[in-house]
């Protein structure tokens, strides 16, 4: 009975380590898989990583270069200049192996810190005290899945201006994000917020910002492109303020401002739709709001977005983008073949919504465009271009806004001819009339209506023809 019970005791005395070095070895693969996705990346490497594992604990060292080929040419290119350094930063974790870590079931929990050099340490604890100023704290789940929270603190301090050495003031409320992962980090939500950022000068400038939050949800595309992902993604700050003296614009306020950007899939294509807006936008005293900027990319070929992405980022890490022998255009010629191929798939745009308002009243305009069957002949041949577009657009006016529009174009035209550089009441009646005039004309013939003094109009061009509210257009014979 004796030996029973000692050899039932020695079982969890036995199998708790094994499980707990299994479980470590798990999580370094693991980390292993997301540096190697990290270095997809054509602008990235890891150019030094350590990992020493015991049996309850790891510990791990990386350092990450970013630019590094880019900032070499550069070099290269101006022997004479001072070194160009390549950014290079470093990171430290402690793991912890499960099965129970941190006092959670969990496969491991690891926290991750910013690891600076001495000079570089001395400057950032003159804003952060001592403070570390980025942070990490990750728990991976027995399933892979896990989440991970990301912390860098509050501070508030002072730098020199450049140019005349005087205080600046800022004062940052620290950012928080949290992100839940899916096994492999194929699918991921994520949340966040960044309380408020404040800078002010002695001159009066002043910038604030208060309750930005954001948020994410997102599935890898394809498993042979880890880092490209369709979803969905969320900003939005409460209110943003700008003061600058030295600007005609003065103060400049924005409010309940948003930011949204949608990916769906749609079988081999995915839409791209992207949403601005501010429901008030305050000019030295003027509200233009609530406005919006809304536009969309639809029936966009999956595989050939995919494409376009990679050679995109190899491009924007081609050392030809910088230096003094730069030729973007040469870095960037590689977009054209995955470019043509896209089109091939008739892609369409539209600029959904572009709305504001005015001292007037509403303005809005809206439009799309699309060029079915276009090829990559057509694409050197504007006349082909034009014979395969197909576009359209509605605009709403206040006729308040266009007339005080036209009245100040004539007032600087009428001005600069003048001897007196002024513009009499005589000259202003002449402008209403004129305006008057042409609104009648228009209307007669079909091409605006106007409704409650909004001038409205739908136009459209296909088949090589323009029409204007389902008339044919000739913008020559309004010249």
């Amino acid at each position: 009975m004796k030996k029973t019970w000692l050899a039932l005791l020695a079982v969890p005395v036995v199998a708790y380590p094994a499980a707990a070095w299994y479980l470590g070895s798990q999580v370094e693969s693991t980390l292993s898989a997301q540096y190697k996705q990290v270095e997809t990346l054509p602008y990235m490497k890891v150019v030094e990583r350590t990992y020493e594992r015991g049996v309850f604990s790891a510990t791990e060292s990386v350092t990450v270069e970013l630019f590094g080929a880019m900032m070499q040419a550069v070099q290269q290119a101006t022997p004479d200049a001072p070194p160009a350094e390549p950014m290079r930063i470093s990171f430290r974790s402690q793991i912890q192996h499960g099965p129970f870590a941190g006092g959670t079931l969990a496969a491991a929990v690891v926290d991750s810190e910013l690891v600076l050099d001495a000079a570089t340490q001395a400057e950032v604890a003159k804003l952060f005290g001592n403070n570390k100023p980025l942070t990490g704290h990750t728990v991976f789940k027995l399933d892979g899945s896990g989440t991970a929270t990301v912390l860098s603190p509050a501070f508030a301090s002072q730098f020199a201006k450049p140019e005349t050495g005087e205080p600046v003031n800022i004062a940052w409320e620290g950012i928080r994000a949290t992100v839940d992962f899916a096994p492999g980090m194929s699918r991921y939500t994520m949340n966040g917020e960044a309380p408020k950022l404040e800078v002010k000068d002695p001159a009066g400038a002043h910038m604030l910002m208060t309750g930005m939050r954001f948020t994410g949800e997102q599935q890898r595309m394809f498993e042979d492109e880890p880092l490209l992902f369709s979803g969905k993604q969320r900003i939005t700050i409460d209110a943003m303020q700008m003061n600058i003296p030295e600007e005609d614009a003065g103060q400049v306020s924005f409010k309940q401002i948003s930011y949204d950007i949608d990916m769906p899939v749609q079988g081999d294509f995915i839409d791209m739709s992207a949403r601005m807006g501010a429901e008030i936008v305050d000019i030295s005293g003027t509200n233009y709001g609530p406005a919006h900027y809304d536009l969309s990319l639809k029936h966009l070929h999956a595989r050939t977005i995919a494409k376009l992405y990679r050679v995109l980022l190899e491009a924007y890490s081609n050392p030809a983008m910088m230096g003094p022998d730069a030729d973007p255009q040469l870095a960037l010629a590689p977009l054209a073949e995955p470019a043509m191929a896209l089109l091939g798939h008739n892609p369409s745009f539209s600029l959904d919504r572009l709305s504001f308002t005015t001292p007037h009243g509403n303005a809005h305009l809206d439009l799309r465009a699309s060029a079915p069957g276009i090829t990559p002949e057509a694409m050197a041949n504007p006349g082909l271009i034009m014979a395969v577009l197909d576009a359209g657009a509605n605009i709403a006016l206040p006729e308040a806004l266009l007339l005080s529009m036209a009245k100040d174009r004539a007032s600087a035209q009428i001005a600069a001819m003048s001897e007196t550089g002024t513009v009499s009441d005589d000259d202003l009646h002449m402008v209403t009339a004129q305006f008057e005039g042409k609104l009648q004309e228009l209307s007669g013939q079909g091409f605006i209506t106007r409704d409650g003094g909004v001038v409205k109009s739908t136009m459209a061009f296909k088949n090589g023809q323009l029409t204007v509210n389902g008339k044919p257009f000739n913008p020559m014979a309004m010249q």
